[in-house]
């Protein structure tokens, strides 16, 4: 019980006023009732505090008992007073002016762009920012407001921004990302636009990100009202399902980019009319596709009508975009679509699991796609006409890419020369000399936000035409 105390700030103060409290009742005590040194206990109780608090007050006492009483009671003030509360004083005056000095000044910017996330996401919003100066230049700055709990890790995010912002000047700031004391600290009313992302790491389940982002714009709507400004506000949110449930809640002319459906529409085109692909520039660092993959994919679909049968579509891995891509593919014809998944029951019970997968056929292998024997059986068995490799989220993205990428290895040898393979990763930059495989088109995840992010913020009005374009597309694919 003790130890326990001992290890709050509240406890200890406790613990030692509470020796005080003993130390000048028991003197007090002993000095009246048992020696009779004072005429009342009142008396008694104020010449222990006076010799707790004052030495000198040792030159007044009479008689062997009063002195030692007396004694004891100046040793015990020097000890719990002198010595014990005032270095548990200095201690905390102390921590408070280290944590004085350690918070952040106010932002002193004006129309800026203001980024508001976790330190896993921060960077993402970094290339946005970068993609974005290149369509249409329009901020010189960029604040960045990061959680407290990623203060530790200020070089490291530091060092990721300036590499993925290129020339802009970056300031970064810590504070609460929701609420207004970190809006207030990064000038989010002086801000000419604000790119509202999920506080936790992505590791952290869409849902719970989803809320947090839903929460923060509802605490930063509040602040912006009452400081009567009105910056453009683009929020991420990573399941467009979440976004449909809070819509109702969500600020009327602000922006709402979805991770997933952005991702899945762009990768419903790869397998339905990748030459579409090569009309949407703004989708961001997106590798255009080789002529030959076109061809083959065309020549996929006409061999499927041919046979009178649903498109075979392979999917190894699955990443937390699969239950959006099969809404995808129901919006271009769910019975147009046989698709086997390949991949961990783990994976696949978290991401997609059991249930109607909007009404495509769903077949599942459960396949250790590290082993290449048990890879390669798989995908004989599924006979596919496209293999799609999707990297399964393993926390840190490099990982996963890194994962993917030694899944396609094998993927490649395992199908034939006329099997077209795209291939999701997360990063962009990734698998730099694919276009000495004509057969496979890359797609980044995470560079399909940035761009959508990008236009969200410094060109809306391009954003919606990107959209209206990616919807007429599910309705416009071979053979439809």
């Amino acid at each position: 019980m003790l130890t326990r105390a001992l290890q709050t700030t509240r406890g200890r103060l406790t613990v030692l006023l509470g020796a005080v409290a003993v130390v000048l009742v028991g003197s007090a005590a002993l000095a009246h009732f048992a020696f009779d040194e004072y005429a009342s206990f009142g008396e008694a109780l104020w010449n222990a505090l006076v010799h707790l608090l004052d030495p000198s007050s040792l030159q007044d006492d009479e008689g062997a008992a009063a002195r030692t009483i007396g004694v004891f009671q100046v040793v015990a003030g020097l000890v719990l007073l002198v010595g014990l509360l005032f270095t548990f004083v200095s201690e905390t005056v102390g921590r408070s002016l280290e944590r004085l000095g350690q918070s952040d000044r106010p932002v002193r910017a004006r129309d800026h762009l203001l980024v508001i996330g976790g330190s896993g996401v921060v960077s993402l919003a970094a290339r946005a920012a970068a993609d974005a100066t290149r369509l249409r230049p329009a901020f010189s700055k960029i604040v960045v407001l990061a959680p407290e709990s990623a203060r530790e890790a200020r070089d490291r995010i530091r060092g990721e921004l300036e590499e993925d912002v290129g020339g802009l000047e970056v300031e970064l700031v810590f504070g609460d990302t929701g609420a207004e004391s970190g809006f207030e600290l990064a000038a989010a009313e002086r801000a000419a636009a604000v790119l509202l992302l999920p506080a936790s790491e992505g590791t952290v389940a869409a849902e719970s990100a989803d809320v947090e982002t839903t929460q923060a714009a509802l605490a930063l709507r509040d602040y912006l009202d009452a400081k009567d400004a009105s910056p453009t506000v683009c929020m991420l949110f990573r399941r467009g399902r979440n976004v449909d449930a809070a819509a109702e809640l969500l600020p009327e002319g602000w922006q709402a980019v979805v991770g997933d459906r952005t991702v899945t529409a762009v990768l419903r085109l790869a397998i339905t009319r990748p030459e579409a692909l090569a009309e949407l520039p703004e989708v961001g660092r997106l590798q255009p596709p080789d002529p030959r993959y076109a061809e083959l994919v065309d020549a996929a679909w006409r061999r499927a009508e041919a046979e009178r049968r649903p498109l075979r579509l392979a999917v190894v891995g699955c990443s937390y975009d699969a239950p959006a891509l099969m809404e995808d593919l129901a919006e271009a014809g769910a019975k147009r679509f046989a698709v086997t998944v390949i991949a961990e029951r783990d994976v696949f019970d978290r991401y997609l699991g059991e249930g109607p997968h909007s009404g495509v056929a769903v077949e599942f292998a459960e396949t250790r796609i590290e082993e290449p024997e048990r890879l390669a059986a798989a995908l004989a068995a599924a006979a596919p006409d496209i293999v799609l490799v999707s990297p399964s989220p393993r926390g840190d993205l490099r990982v996963s890419d890194a994962t993917a990428v030694l899944t396609l290895l094998r993927v490649r040898r395992a199908v034939g020369e006329e099997t077209p393979i795209a291939v999701e990763l997360f990063l962009p930059g990734q698998l730099a000399d694919a276009h000495r495989d004509p057969r496979l088109l890359i797609v980044s995840s995470v560079g399909t936000v940035t761009g959508a992010l990008a236009l969200s913020v410094f060109d809306p009005e391009a954003a919606t035409n990107l959209e209206q374009r990616l919807s007429a597309a599910a309705v416009d694919s071979p053979q439809s």
